[in-house]
């Protein structure tokens, strides 16, 4: 699992929330693991601290704050966001079940509280 950090001139257009993802995956195990926990227990101070930069900085519009995006081993993409203090999953079109699962067992070793 090697997650490298998106730089410019990368594009994140067209990335949207894929948490529904991780739900799908969670519910389809027979005993949760806890990933979703995880996940929603990180917080952006952390991540700021962790990560080092963001990749963009939404200064707070309509709650936005900072993202954070990397190219999974998959060469998918894949990345943390914060709206009103709530991390979000983000991810494009291609991005997978799998690029999910890995990106939160990555944030996990990762971001320490």
């Amino acid at each position: 699992m090697n997650f490298t950090p998106l730089t410019s001139p990368h594009t994140t257009s067209s990335t949207f929330n894929v948490d529904g993802l991780l739900v799908s995956h969670t519910q389809s195990l027979l005993l949760p693991d806890g990933r979703i926990e995880r996940f929603m227990s990180l917080g952006e101070t952390e991540c700021n601290h962790f990560l080092g930069a963001p990749y963009y900085d939404w200064d707070n519009e309509n709650g936005h704050t900072k993202e954070w995006y990397y190219t999974a081993s998959s060469g998918r993409l894949v990345g943390i966001a914060f709206r009103w203090g709530t991390p979000r999953l983000r991810g494009n079109g291609q991005t997978t079940v799998q690029d999910v699962v890995e990106f939160v067992d990555f944030l996990h070793r990762t971001v320490r509280k």
